[in-house]
């Protein structure tokens, strides 16, 4: 790790009581830091801890939870698993996301189940990855080509693997038929166009599910009993539903469909048991149904972050993000709708309480938007435009990172809009976006930074901007080409240049951002012209800059030819990198020295 100024020591930064990685996020679709034990007494959760993640566990029950697996220098991503009580998951090494795959026997040994040396070959794992009679394993791989992820089933005894899907595009597992004779597949284009296929394992025939034409989300939900594929889709629709889809026939059947996107859904091993989630404004709404009795659903008041039903389907268990209080693990018993809570992590200092939730005018149509306003506070005071990633992500009503609940509590204003490109609005304001990266979204920076300019209760002359990933880019974006707004900003791991980006990119990520972001060969002027780097010469305000050295996504050259460039310039910018770190910070000293940073960033150009 290497810095320019040394951190000056803060409240110590609380860590999440789980790692939440949704197993329907569209990319990658599979990974669950979730598992009940095949006869559902115990759950199997990732947790950070005080450090890298360990698999911890707790009995269902009640009672206080163990860890069960820790690997000094890895960090645990996805858990599974199996009837033979062999509990599957994946890991990698400083944050480079070559995820592997290890098995933890009941005896404790643990194993390698599918691991390759190297910094090439990567292995993913998805919820109910192990068939139901536990002799075998789907595994996502880029064994083959690393430009491609096939799809492989890997024998739980012998460990070899045969590759069932192996084609230039890239595959997700969306687990087996209750009978285990099918496996579902996702072929993913792009985040906003999927296909889905069976295949039937012991002779390879293949049955499409979802062909289309145009784009259309297909993320695969498990199974049902009754040996249909239940799936996420927006087929006909601009939000996200839930259908059940025969595979003899290919014909559909709505399963659930709400005015909401339904954001995370998933079934037992028998397919007897259904729980997903509906993301209402942001807020988590539960829905379930065991067998054929009927469905319950409840208001959660917060931000459900993942969820998993026991293999018999009659219990859920889910990750969940109140607002006003630690995160919880807690379960529905499916058949009677019971819900508790299982375990809750430490508490912090102070909790930000309900948002207002706003609508700022746009130019194209109302951006959704958070406001959480100080407690007490007089007169006009500083703010904070907080920007998520992705940007087909969405800022939740929960204000989950600790530096700003400590910049709330010292009377800064934070604003989380969800501009165009984030999810929860429907298919048309996510697309928006594509190959238009600093364009609409530009526009809504702008009339977002007018709007804070305007109210009575900030200071038009102490606005700051802060935010990570393709958060990093917008805010460099906003402070390049639209300087006159901002008093300071904070960036993490983003990129500054999109032509470098894209030619660095993972071979298997460059199909898809060619859709997404733009063709280097025939974008490339607008691409340049879309830039951060190419507006640096007009950057004012002071900005701290957070990268990981072994980011696999923004490599560390994106910001370095931000810092060198505004270094030439004679700009002020603080720069501080990560040795054994990734697109993130999971160790909890770097975690702690980025709180402490930033905090004391602030506190020198916002808050003064």
């Amino acid at each position: 790790m290497s810095t320019t100024r040394q951190g000056v020591p803060k409240t110590q930064a609380p860590r999440p009581l789980v790692y939440s990685f949704p197993h329907t996020t569209r990319r990658y679709s599979g990974p669950s830091p979730l598992a009940f034990s095949p006869d559902g007494s115990t759950l199997a959760f990732i947790s950070p801890k005080d450090g890298p993640a360990v698999v911890c566990e707790i009995p269902v029950a009640g009672g206080e939870s163990r860890t069960s697996i820790a690997m000094e220098g890895y960090v645990l991503h996805g858990l599974a698993w199996s009837s033979s009580g062999d509990l599957y998951f994946t890991a990698d090494r400083g944050g480079t996301e070559r995820w592997q795959v290890f098995v933890r026997h009941p005896d404790g040994r643990i194993e390698d189940f599918a691991v390759s040396d190297g910094d090439r070959v990567q292995h993913h794992l998805s919820r109910n990855a192990v068939s139901p009679d536990g002799k075998s394993v789907a595994i996502s791989t880029n064994a083959r080509e690393e430009a491609d992820v096939d799809m492989a089933v890997v024998d739980a005894t012998s460990k070899e693997q045969r590759l069932i899907v192996s084609e230039p595009a890239w595959h997700v597992a969306g687990g087996w038929s209750p009978d285990g004779r099918w496996l579902c597949a996702m072929r993913v284009a792009q985040n906003t166009d999927q296909d889905l296929f069976a295949i039937d394992v012991a002779s390879g025939e293949v049955a499409d599910l979802t062909g289309h034409e145009g784009e259309m989300q297909n993320t695969p939900a498990g199974w049902l009993a009754d040996g249909r594929v239940l799936e996420i889709t927006d087929n006909g629709s601009d939000f996200l539903h839930l259908e059940a889809i025969e595979v003899s026939t290919s014909e559909r059947e709505v399963f659930d469909q709400a005015g909401w996107d339904v954001e995370l859904a998933t079934t037992s091993a028998d397919g007897r048991g259904v729980a997903w989630s509906v993301n209402e404004d942001g807020y988590s709404r539960l829905r379930w149904r065991f067998g054929e009795g009927p469905a319950g659903e409840r208001a959660t008041g917060g931000w459900v972050g993942d969820l998993v039903v026991s293999q018999d389907g009659t219990r859920m268990a889910y990750t969940f993000v109140p607002v006003d209080g630690p995160q919880e693990i807690r379960t529905v018993d499916l058949r009677t709708g019971e819900d508790r809570r299982l375990l809750t992590g430490d508490r912090a200092p102070s909790y930000a309480g309900r948002p207002e939730s706003i609508r700022i005018p746009g130019t194209e149509g109302g951006i959704p938007a958070y406001v959480w306003r100080p407690d007490g506070k007089e007169g006009r005071g500083p703010a904070l435009l907080v920007i998520h990633g992705g940007p087909e992500g969405q800022s939740r009503p929960v204000l989950g990172f600790p530096v700003l609940l400590e910049l709330l509590s010292r009377g800064v204003t934070i604003v989380v809009p969800n501009v165009h490109g984030s999810t929860g609005y429907g298919k048309a304001w996510q697309t928006r976006i594509h190959r238009d990266w600093g364009g609409i979204d530009l526009a809504d920076f702008r009339s977002i930074a007018q709007w804070m300019r305007k109210q009575p209760d900030l200071d038009p002359d102490r606005l700051g901007v802060w935010g990570g990933s393709y958060g990093g880019f917008a805010t460099l974006t906003c402070i390049t080409r639209l300087p006159e707004y901002w008093r300071c900003a904070v960036e993490l791991f983003g990129p500054c240049n999109l032509v470098t980006m894209l030619e660095n990119d993972p071979p298997n990520w460059r199909r898809w951002n060619r859709l997404w972001i733009g063709d280097l060969e025939t974008d490339r002027e607008k691409l340049i012209e879309r830039s951060p780097i190419t507006y640096v010469g007009n950057v004012r305000c002071p900005l701290l800059v957070f990268q990981g050295d072994n980011d696999p996504r923004i490599p560390r050259e994106e910001s370095d030819q931000m810092v060198g460039r505004l270094r030439e310039l004679g700009r002020e910018v603080e720069y501080v990198t990560f040795e054994g770190e990734g697109h993130g910070f999971t160790g909890r000293d770097a975690a702690q020295l980025v709180h402490d940073r930033t905090i004391d960033f602030f506190e020198r150009n916002l808050l003064a």
